[in-house]
């Protein structure tokens, strides 16, 4: 049986950074059992019974993807159905802990067993799922997962995963399976804390907790809440539970009233183990997130007995106080606003695959470098381009002040099937990710993919309109683009731009910008909505193609290709000269892109991270530029 303590396993850190559970979880990335299934009989066989060992005839490293080297197999060739298997026992420790199994994302289809036993399943590549695996454990445990991955189905949201063999022009290979990582966590029997929801409120110097607590009889349970910045105390509270857990009418005593808003106020039928506090922040102790001082607030929260003393569960966590926002400052449009301030966005597209493990940062520090040349560039923000990024990327990103627009990889055909699909996705990643202070957009489309016809089909429309509400019925502190580069409607925060060679002329005014929404080669605005002074922004440019040292043979450039290190200097600060001349009236742009990807050679840096020029080069002409 493997030890599950063993060292230099891949990616050991914790998964959640904003749900932080010390010292009770097992990491089960390494050495696992696989098998390709092209026949699909492992059904049929019973690979998941905890005989079936001779059906695995191959080893892979988890998290990475089969079709990565660092997989250990990298096979770029079809294969729909995968299945993987290992043993684990529990400690003695927690033999009387509830146990959870923590899968960080499969693609895309998932059906998990344990001791022969179907415990659940799970659709979506993107986001992750937990099962409670507490009645189906043994002394001796075996885990076994079937994945399905269609290659070629185009109502799946899969992003720049390409459908064909060979991987061409702006399309990469397939992530198929575990891709990030897998582990256990031990927690109480009694009571845990599931949901953690933190919304900021700069202008009244509060900060908003939505809780959800599991469990049933509270009476003697508190939640001990700490805030600190910089290992200081800021604000502490300490509230008696006894009111959860009652379903039907009652009433909260009044001391409880000013602090707790249960949904529904007294009628609390729905889920009778969740509500919501403030916790005022004192005005001198206000300290904002943003991107020069990435200002981050430590959390405690701790689920404990008053009465014994006895903790339950103990999360720790982090938030940034910081406000997105849109005001008119008496130009003909809007401007974009962080902490009341204009902010000019000055973003790399970024689309998150390495040469050795495609999705999968191969270690914590490859993000953190990632991340770092955006900065080193002289730029402030990224698009998540077609992938919705780990958490640890975007942990990153908080921790080092960088604005980020999160995006998912979307389906190429449009059917109610692909349309619940995305929906089912986009809303886990927004329920996910509402935490991080540095995403300040949600962009659900890109160009049309998935709603192809919707300048001819109303009903495609509705749709592109319908996420736009979803979305900010889940999360209104932020701003969301509809379908990003053109086929806007009218329920839209920033009318977002596309911009490529050759066709690379900027309109000189804010008004040959608008009439250039009619006549561009897409409508920028689906009939009858149009232009209402929202923000512009530029959110694809660039793609000026540079092969670097001359390292490949197949070479791709959304124009011709520049022949050396000054040629492409030069070209991208005329380029972004032209968006620093029209800054009253465009508020960003986002340059295609940070480094390449396989046969596309856009990037800033190579597709290892190798800069093309000096970063600092190009930051100290833009320091001097934009605001």
């Amino acid at each position: 049986m493997e030890n599950l303590c063993e060292a230099n396993i891949p990616r050991p850190e914790y998964p959640r950074p904003q749900f932080v559970r010390e010292g009770n979880s097992i990491n089960l990335n390494g050495e696992w059992d696989f098998s390709f299934d092209d026949r699909d009989v492992g059904l049929k066989e019973r690979w998941y019974k905890k005989e079936s060992s001779k059906n695995f005839d191959r080893k892979i490293i988890v998290p990475f993807c089969f079709q990565s080297k660092l997989s250990g197999i990298e096979d770029k060739s079809f294969h729909e159905v995968i299945w993987y298997r290992r043993g684990f026992e529990i400690p003695k420790q927690y033999k009387n802990k509830k146990v959870l199994l923590h899968f960080g994302a499969i693609d895309y289809k998932s059906s998990i067993y344990l001791n022969g036993e179907h415990i659940g399943s799970h659709e979506g590549g993107y986001l992750g799922f937990s099962l409670d695996i507490t009645n189906f454990l043994e002394d001796v445990n075996i885990l076994v997962i079937r994945v399905e991955d269609p290659s070629q189905d185009l109502e799946i949201p899969r992003g720049k995963q390409y459908w064909k063999i060979e991987y061409d022009l702006i399309f990469y290979p397939r992530v198929s399976g575990i891709w990030q990582t897998v582990w256990l966590e031990f927690l109480s029997p009694e009571f845990q804390i599931d949901e953690l929801k933190i919304t900021p409120n700069i202008d009244k110097s509060e900060v908003i907790f939505e809780i959800n607590i599991n469990g049933i009889g509270f009476s003697e349970l508190g939640l001990f809440i700490d805030i600190l910045f910089r290992n200081q105390t800021i604000a502490q509270e300490n509230i008696n539970l006894g009111f959860l857990g009652k379903i039907g009418r009652g009433k909260i005593k009044k001391v409880l009233k000013e602090k707790i808003e249960l949904f529904h106020k007294f009628m609390h039928y729905e889920n009778p183990n969740r509500f919501k506090f403030k916790i005022q922040i004192p005005e001198d102790k206000l300290f904002l997130w943003d991107i020069y001082r990435p200002n981050l607030y430590d959390l405690s929260l701790k689920v404990q007995n008053e009465e014994t003393g006895e903790i339950y569960d103990e999360i720790s966590s982090y938030f940034g106080m910081r406000k997105i926002s849109i005001s008119d400052f008496g130009n003909k449009s809007q401007r974009i606003l962080l902490n009341g301030k204009p902010i000019y966005q000055k973003l790399f597209l970024v689309q998150g695959y390495w040469p050795d493990s495609l999705y999968t940062p191969p270690s914590d520090d490859y993000i953190k470098k990632d991340i770092q040349y955006v900065i080193d560039f002289g730029f402030n923000g990224l698009r998540t381009h077609q992938k919705v990024f780990e958490p640890r990327f975007l942990y990153w990103c908080d921790k080092m002040g960088v604005l980020v627009w999160g995006e998912i990889g979307n389906a190429f055909r449009y059917s109610v099937k692909s349309q619940l699909r995305l929906i089912n996705e986009f809303v886990a990643e927004v329920e996910r990710d509402y935490n991080h202070p540095s995403i300040i957009a949600w962009v659900p489309l890109n160009e049309g993919w998935g709603v192809s016809g919707a300048e001819r089909d109303p009903k495609r429309g509705y749709y592109t309109s319908a996420l736009y509400f979803l979305i900010k019925s889940i999360d209104s502190t932020r701003l969301i683009i509809n379908n990003d580069g053109w086929w806007h409607t009218e329920n839209n925060d920033i009318c977002t731009r596309h911009l490529y060679p050759p066709n690379d002329s900027l309109p000189a005014t804010l008004e040959d910008e608008i009439k250039n929404h009619k006549t561009s080669m897409e409508m920028i605005y689906l009939k009858p909505h149009q232009y209402k002074g929202e923000p512009v922004i530029y959110s694809e440019i660039g793609g000026i193609g540079y092969d670097f040292k001359e390292r490949l043979e197949k070479k791709w450039g959304y124009g011709g290709l520049i022949k050396d290190s000054e040629g492409l200097f030069e070209k991208v600060l005329e380029l972004l000269k032209q968006f620093d001349a029209r800054k009253e009236w465009i508020q960003g742009f986002c340059y295609t892109e940070l480094y390449d990807q396989f046969q596309e050679i856009n990037g800033l840096l190579t597709f290892d991270r190798e800069p093309k020029f000096p970063p600092h080069k190009l930051k100290e002409r833009l320091d001097s530029m934009f605001f």
